[in-house]
């Protein structure tokens, strides 16, 4: 049986948009595992709904990659692919410097102090142990630096294009140590940015997004089942 975190619907949002909003969250959460089998009779049921939002929210999520729908079988939690992760890595390390750079020049006070309750969101959700509320931070954080910068819509690009790397990253922040390695960076980068220390903030940047090379070994070691 399946469990789900669940939200409350927001304001004008429709019932298949809810449930469309609240599978993707349970998926790129990890909560709900890559190779895990899903159902509209489960779902609905689980969410006392109708079954016709769950069919249609699974077609959406399959064209996001995230589900897989095979015929005469079910629906299933796509697994997550490790050569998409690399391309998803490269992609985002190369925007990803090119905005702190940016960055560096000249980010608004305005962006900056967003920076700074976004650290202390981040340390809160972290000595709660809530490795999703965190890893929502984490994403929350780097936009914040590409709205600063005038590219939020690179940012929302980059985001749809890195589901498989968002996925292995927030596999790897299910321990409270991964989360302090990471909040330890984002602290750094935060402080290279104010300071405009360029080559110290893009250096933060690089080790940053390319830890996942050195924890998608232990990843799959420690779940083989979830990966392509």
């Amino acid at each position: 049986m399946i469990e789900l975190t669940i939200t409350p619907m927001e304001p004008r949002e429709n019932v298949r948009a809810y449930v469309y909003r609240l599978l993707y969250h349970n998926i790129m959460s990890v909560r709900l595992t890559p190779g895990t089998a899903v159902s509209e009779q489960e779902v609905s049921s689980y969410l006392d709904i109708s079954r016709t939002p769950v069919r249609e929210a699974f077609i959406h999520l399959s064209q996001d990659g995230l589900v897989e729908i095979l015929p005469q079988r079910g629906t299933f939690i796509s697994k997550i692919d490790t050569a998409l992760i690399e391309e998803n890595r490269f992609m985002r390390l190369t925007l990803e410097r090119a905005v702190i750079r940016l960055a560096c020049q000249d980010l608004p006070d305005m962006y900056l102090r967003q920076l700074d309750q976004s650290l202390q969101d981040q340390k809160d959700a972290m000595d709660a142990g809530d490795s999703a509320r965190f890893m929502t931070l984490d994403n929350e954080m780097h936009g914040i630096i590409f709205a600063g910068c005038g590219k939020p819509h690179v940012w929302q690009t980059l985001m749809q294009a890195n589901l498989d790397y968002l996925r292995s990253r927030a596999l790897s922040v299910l321990n409270k140590e991964e989360m302090g390695i990471v909040y330890a960076k984002h602290q750094s980068l935060v402080n290279h940015i104010r300071q405009h220390e360029t080559d110290q903030a893009e250096a933060d940047i690089n080790e940053h997004i390319d830890r996942i090379l050195i924890d998608l070994a232990a990843l799959r070691a420690a779940h083989p089942d979830f990966f392509k």
